[in-house]
């Protein structure tokens, strides 16, 4: 018999990465009629673009929903999910939850276990195992729900399963990375670009990706197109970042719609992730798999993240020890340039390909 797979996000209109991860995840697994999926819908959201994108993908596969709270974000909708599951349970034999409050994730499923016994519990985070120490409560419910027969944690990169193993040491067996499977789903771009070289800082604006020194750096090097692509991540992310020049924003929108962004993004030459030192170097760059589709190289701090480690491996790019490195760029038609490409198809070819990490995926799932 086929094992049925629910996966949940509980902060779907939340924007940014929960919103654009998870429709690239349904869409990467369409064809599969063992998996389908439950989002919170807020309906009383200012910005449209979220239930358009949202109807675009409904009709290609059909989308189970719930009433969102007035915030987006709220922890409330952890509740509302769990509540939807308690009454789904007996259609499925696993539930996936994406970005999901481990607390109270944890917490309900120690309380009512006994009516998900035959059902695997699965939670997905995307950070480190610190915040759980920070409490005692939280790590006593925690340490319950690994405790339970029919729970498993992963990961999104082995970085991050290493710190979750050695904090929980007892449960290392539970916890597990799985291949990438919300990648964008886009054909290949062969766009011809021209003119001066351009790059860009693409995905939310915010804190953390060095956009106060690009902004003095292409405000003064002015032989060079540069792009800031993308929507805010909040409204203190908006007035914290007042001193970009608006020449390089290609919209002040607080989201811009997937085909806004790649649009965009497909006539750049350089895609740069410069994260600062505020950055958990375990995480995953989701960037980087767009990177990849649109066949751009990315530019890169040098030390010891997952994205430099990708970067060793499959050479897409070229990094940078500190930003007064951040010069001598390989012309688009240069030998250096032409390795980066072929580095970006390799990484394609390697990590993409969601035949081979749906079937990987399952078997961790299931193991």
């Amino acid at each position: 018999m086929k094992k049925k797979i629910l996966f949940i996000q509980p902060y779907y209109f939340s924007g940014g990465h929960p919103f654009q991860s998870f429709n690239n995840l349904i869409l990467n697994l369409l064809k599969y009629d063992k998996y389908d999926f439950l989002v919170s819908i807020n309906n009383h959201i200012k910005e449209k673009n979220f239930i358009k994108d949202f109807n675009i993908i409904n009709k290609k596969k059909k989308i189970f929903t719930y009433a969102s709270s007035p915030k987006s974000s709220s922890n409330l909708n952890v509740y509302k999910a769990f509540l939807k599951t308690f009454i789904m349970r007996k259609k499925y034999d696993l539930f996936f939850y994406y970005d999901v409050n481990l607390n109270i994730t944890s917490f309900l499923y120690v309380l009512f276990n006994i009516f998900f016994k035959k059902k695997i519990i699965v939670i997905y985070v995307l950070f480190g195992p610190e915040k759980i120490f920070q409490s005692k409560i939280r790590l006593y419910f925690f340490k319950l729900f690994l405790r339970l027969g029919n729970t498993k944690i992963v990961t999104r990169t082995i970085e991050l399963e290493k710190s979750w193993k050695k904090s929980f040491n007892n449960f290392k067996w539970k916890i597990n990375h799985i291949p990438p499977i919300d990648f964008p789903k886009l054909n290949n771009f062969n766009n011809i670009r021209k003119g001066n070289l351009s790059f860009g800082s693409v995905g939310q604006i915010r804190f953390g990706k060095s956009l106060e020194f690009l902004n003095s750096f292409f405000k003064k090097n002015i032989k060079y197109n540069f792009s800031i692509i993308g929507g805010y991540a909040n409204k203190q992310s908006k007035e914290s970042s007042s001193f970009l020049e608006k020449k390089f924003l290609i919209s002040n929108r607080t989201f811009l719609t997937f085909n806004e962004i790649i649009k965009a993004a497909a006539k750049l030459d350089y895609i740069i992730l410069l994260y600062d030192k505020f950055f958990d170097k375990r995480n995953e760059v989701s960037t980087l798999y767009l990177a990849a589709k649109l066949g751009i190289p990315i530019i890169c701090f040098k030390n010891n993240s997952w994205l430099y480690k990708q970067l060793k491996i499959f050479k897409f790019g070229y990094s940078i020890k500190s930003l007064k490195e951040f010069s001598n760029f390989p012309k688009r038609n240069s030998k250096k340039y032409k390795s980066y490409i072929r580095g970006l198809k390799k990484l394609n070819k390697n990590v993409l390909q969601i035949k081979v990490n749906e079937k990987s995926m399952e078997k961790i799932l299931f193991s």
